[in-house]
């Protein structure tokens, strides 16, 4: 589950509010809950037959609010689905194989994606913003 820390002062409620509209836009189905202190953005996509094939792709966004930033994971979610039908698909119809494997890039692809957008974003909506890794948070040194 990747991680990522901003350090900014823009409020928790907000990035998940971009997040979602971000999702949004992808055409994908959302919720959104939570608190000044945390929020979680849920989004997924594909009907039945996505789900079936493998494709159904879903993605957990949990961002914590802290004193000197927010804390982002992100997490694929569905992957026993996608390993069941690529077995499934692989001994009773080998597309539906195919299918869950381009449904496991996609979902990869997608949290990346999803980092990308929020350094992007954060870097113009506060202009003190500065990103670290979680390794880094407490003032910690990276060994190089």
């Amino acid at each position: 589950m990747p991680v990522r820390f901003y350090k900014c002062r823009i409020p928790v409620e907000h990035l998940a509010l971009a997040v979602e509209i971000w999702f949004k836009k992808k055409d994908f189905e959302t919720q959104r809950f939570g608190n000044k202190e945390q929020m979680i953005v849920q989004a997924r996509k594909g009907g039945l037959w996505a789900s079936v094939a493998g494709m159904a792709q879903a993605l957990t966004v949990r961002l914590k609010a802290w004193e000197d930033g927010v804390e982002v994971h992100t997490g694929a979610g569905k992957w026993l689905d996608k390993a069941a039908a690529g077995g499934v698909g692989w001994f009773v119809f080998w597309p539906l194989a195919v299918t869950a494997g381009v449904g496991v890039y996609q979902q990869a692809q997608l949290g990346e994606q999803l980092l990308t957008f929020l350094e992007h974003f954060v870097r113009e909506a506060d202009k003190d913003y500065h990103r670290q890794e979680e390794n880094q948070k407490e003032n910690k040194e990276v060994p190089e």
